[in-house]
């Protein structure tokens, strides 16, 4: 997906870039937007040498999207598989099973939060700043298109 948004921070090679929500996103729920927020900000790559205040278009990856929802919600339903062979098996009392799944999960979560500190600053996992919107570059480029 790409969008337009205003980076916020410059960190070394990432920039934090804000992006407006939009009419038509109220009712989508794809971009991840929280229900109330008026905005999101988006950890990008920026390759492009963008400044504070420079409005960008930016590109989400896929697979980054892909690898979270995996990491959010299949691996804490295998724990909970997980959990319940171990307690039925080993321990035989159904309760264990809600104990240790919500053990599971809870650690699960804390790890996840030090994988995505690691993985947000990682070049294919994050977005990336395709061009700084109104620059010569983008103007170049818009012109071959238009000759072609």
């Amino acid at each position: 997906m790409e969008e337009t948004g205003v980076v916020v921070k410059t960190d070394k090679n990432f920039a934090t870039v804000k992006v407006e929500r939009k009419s038509e996103c109220k009712e989508c729920g794809m971009c991840l937007f929280p229900k109330n927020a008026d905005y999101i900000e988006f950890n990008a790559d920026n390759s492009v040498g963008a400044k504070v205040g420079d409005e960008v278009m930016i590109r989400t990856s896929e697979s980054g999207k892909i690898l979270g929802a995996l990491l959010v919600f299949l691996v804490p339903l295998l724990l909970i598989g997980v959990a319940a062979v171990i307690a039925l098996t080993l321990i035989k009392k159904e309760i264990y099973v809600l104990i240790l799944s919500l053990s599971f999960i809870a650690v699960w979560f804390a790890i996840l939060g030090l994988i995505d500190k690691k993985l947000k600053n990682v070049k294919g996992f994050s977005s990336e700043i395709l061009h700084i919107v109104g620059s010569e570059k983008e103007i170049k480029d818009g012109n071959k298109e238009h000759n072609e």
